[in-house]
């Protein structure tokens, strides 16, 4: 029953924060507070209903490259270290039994259990990969914690870092 109500408030706030997506913008372009655009940013990874290139850019234009850099690192790392703990202690079983399920995706679980860092890093900078993705495959899989959270921070920089460079530079 408990993992049911967790399906249920996440699919909740993700359609409100759709409903409510336009004036989440709006309240973005206008919060200059770095502590409230942090809980936004954490927000707005966890739950994809805009495209997070885009906030990276808000993020960039409102407070320039490095302070963009910074939020939007240090949140899409918390979200994703939240999801992953979300999956692997709440779905975990359920996850696994998926997992073995499926010969060749038990074959490519296999294969990144053995090279965790190096595989999260290389899905972190593939641009067709979805990170939301990444996150519950690395809990449903157990990849290790550390392992997962390190590869997660460093795969992350180069396109966050990118993204805000261009939002601080839209109008230069």
């Amino acid at each position: 029953m408990k993992k049911w109500i967790t399906v249920f408030l996440y699919v909740s706030l993700v359609i409100l924060a759709f409903i409510y997506r336009y004036d989440l913008l709006e309240w973005l372009r206008e919060d200059h507070s770095p502590l409230l655009s942090f809980v936004a940013a954490i927000l707005l990874a966890f739950f994809p209903v805009l495209p997070y290139k885009l906030i990276i850019g808000l993020f960039g234009y409102i407070y320039g490259s490095t302070a963009a850099v910074l939020i939007c690192w240090s949140a899409t790392t918390i979200a994703a270290a939240i999801m992953y703990g979300l999956v692997k202690y709440l779905f975990q079983q359920r996850a696994a039994t998926y997992l073995a399920s499926v010969p060749s995706l038990l074959k490519f679980t296999s294969a990144v259990q053995r090279r965790p860092f190096v595989s999260i890093i290389l899905a972190r900078l593939a641009p067709v990969v979805p990170q939301s993705a990444v996150n519950i495959y690395a809990g449903a899989a157990s990849l290790p914690f550390w392992s997962y959270l390190a590869a997660t921070g460093i795969g992350k920089l180069p396109g966050i870092a990118l993204y805000a460079f261009l939002g601080d530079r839209l109008f230069a």
